[in-house]
């Protein structure tokens, strides 16, 4: 009975997920990367728990995905790879604080994009999209507590 359910997840969907899932694992990379280069440490610790709680949504999301299409083939290592390869091209000692703060709003941008264009869909399932409200609630509340910490500096 839950197979043929399963089945019939449409497509545009599941890619919605999983651009959501790209965008959240991309958010964790790249604000623990920041982290690790911030004095402050009040700013270093909000960062670090922006990227904790990218994680855990991101794994919660894995973890829906692998229900609806039954597998998710790689897209831990695909995702991380995409972001990581994105990073590491960024000279994180020479760039200045404020520079690598904006980087992490712009991760907002893309997250919020991402999860706009999820909710916006009509066939989405109810459980998941009250799932998704609560983590796009979390995040925009972490991003603005990294926003008001950041005018600090």
């Amino acid at each position: 009975m839950v197979f043929s359910l399963l089945s019939k997840t449409p497509k545009v969907i599941l890619e919605k997920l999983n651009r959501v899932l790209i965008a959240l694992y991309g958010a964790k990379e790249i604000c623990e990367k920041t982290a690790l280069t911030v004095e402050n440490r009040q700013l270093r610790y909000t960062i670090l728990g922006l990227a904790q709680e990218s994680k855990q949504y991101a794994n919660e999301l894995k973890s829906h995905l692998q229900i609806l299409e039954g597998e998710i083939s790689g897209m831990d290592s695909h995702a991380e790879m995409n972001y990581s390869g994105q990073s590491n091209k960024m000279d994180w000692e020479i760039t200045s604080e404020k520079n690598k703060l904006d980087l992490c709003t712009h991760n907002e941008k893309m997250i919020v994009q991402a999860y706009s264009e999820l909710l916006n869909e009509p066939h989405l399932y109810e459980n998941i999209r009250e799932m998704i409200r609560y983590q796009l609630r979390g995040l925009l509340q972490s991003f603005s507590k990294l926003k008001l910490l950041s005018t600090s500096i």
